[in-house]
């Protein structure tokens, strides 16, 4: 993999991994596209970055919420709750995409399939705007529940399926479980943090199991940066633009992009 590929491999995983598009899905077709071979250390250094960007950016919300935990802070309920709320999820979206993971390389290299789980991220999107100003009843995603929290674990746990948006489900089923569009997107950043973590671990358990090889230093190091630096910024953009903007946008994105790459897998297996 050369420099230029590194980054820009960096910049998509950075961007999409926060932004409901599915960075997964955007990964498959960039290395579909660019004709590099899929590379789990390269994504291992990728899954860090984007972990630094968010523990960089919610900083103040993960010392709030681990210092509700600590002995004289009884009081904060809410924060305890919250954090109870964020293991459950977790555990759930854990075990999903451990039970599903045998099945994503091979569905990764079928844009057919990543083509669909676009479509899915589109419909999804689409249907929590329709339905979200009816379902909107709760203050904030401490009021959600086990029954909510452990549906909206199931719907991250899915989304290890490439095309399908990690952020984009998670702010769905957050928006379906009655949380704004701006407190389902914060919610789903938190829900990042511990799963991306678990992710990042897993690849390196891999790794360790010699089932990858090691790639370029300078690949690394300008892919890690280009995802750090692109996730930073694309958190940041969304929860500006969930205050005042709709999913829409992003649903017709991913099913302009879903669409095409149908056609494309469609005109491509018959010549």
């Amino acid at each position: 993999m050369n420099v230029l590929h590194a980054a820009l491999l960096g910049i998509i995983q950075g961007a999409t991994e926060f932004l409901p598009v599915s960075s997964s899905g955007h990964l498959a077709l960039a290395y579909n596209l660019l004709g590099d071979k899929p590379d789990l250390t390269f994504e291992v250094f990728l899954h860090g970055a984007t972990l630094i960007a968010m523990v960089t950016y919610f900083w103040a919300d993960i010392v709030r919420l681990l210092s509700a935990l600590m002995p004289g802070h009884a009081d904060r309920k809410d924060d305890r709750r919250l954090v109870l709320f964020i293991i459950i999820a977790t555990g759930i979206s854990g075990a999903l995409a451990l039970v599903m993971s045998p099945y994503v390389e091979g569905i990764s290299a079928s844009m057919t399939w990543v083509a669909v789980g676009f479509l899915g991220t589109a419909a999804l999107l689409a249907m929590s705007e329709m339905l979200s100003k009816r379902m909107t009843t709760l203050q904030g995603p401490e009021n959600l529940g086990p029954v909510r929290t452990a549906f909206i674990g199931v719907l991250q746990g899915i989304a290890v399926l490439p095309g399908i948006s990690r952020s984009g489900s998670t702010i769905a089923a957050g928006m379906f479980s009655g949380l704004s569009r701006e407190a389902a997107a914060r919610f789903s950043f938190l829900l990042g943090m511990p799963i991306i973590a678990l992710a990042a671990a897993k690849d390196t358990v891999d790794l360790l199991g010699g089932s990858a090889t090691l790639p370029g230093v300078v690949p690394s190091i300008v892919g890690f940066v280009a995802a750090g630096l692109s996730g930073y910024l694309a958190i940041a953009w969304l929860l500006t633009l969930v205050k005042r903007h709709s999913l829409y946008w992003f649903a017709a994105y991913t099913a302009v992009l879903g669409t095409a790459m149908l056609l494309m897998s469609t005109v491509f297996a018959r010549g």
